[in-house]
């Protein structure tokens, strides 16, 4: 399946703020369309709507400006609305960013409050 793909206005601030460069930024316009709705390594499912009309993902994208493999990317997430066939890209951050293992809690919960904020618009949007 090819998803329309949409850049939620969250998304391209947060591209400008982090300094996403254009590669990057083409890289995420041809990989996007394509995705599967199938979990992978690299890209697991966050959130299902009660209506299954959308599905909330996170994905690593590879940075290829870095040479440092999974560490030196981006995460990314995104949610599909199953009806219009969209998906719709709304968060990036640098990995580094995002404060795993023992890297600092405050950043973490800065991601997993976006994800819970992102599953109740997602839930009320599916009424």
């Amino acid at each position: 399946m090819s998803w329309v793909y949409v850049e939620r206005e969250q998304f391209v601030r947060m591209c400008e703020k982090v300094g996403v460069s254009e590669t990057v930024r083409e890289a995420i316009r041809s990989w996007a369309p394509t995705v599967s709705r199938f979990e992978l390594s690299r890209q697991k499912i966050v959130y299902r709507s009660p209506r299954n009309r959308y599905e909330a993902w996170a994905a690593g994208i590879p940075n290829p400006d870095s040479n440092k493999g999974k560490s030196g990317g981006y995460r990314v997430v995104y949610f599909l609305d199953l009806t219009e066939c969209t998906i719709n890209l709304d968060f990036i951050e640098e990995r580094k960013e995002l404060g795993f293992r023992d890297e600092g809690n405050r950043k973490k919960e800065r991601y997993n409050g976006y994800v819970r904020d992102l599953k109740e618009e997602l839930k009320k949007r599916d009424v």
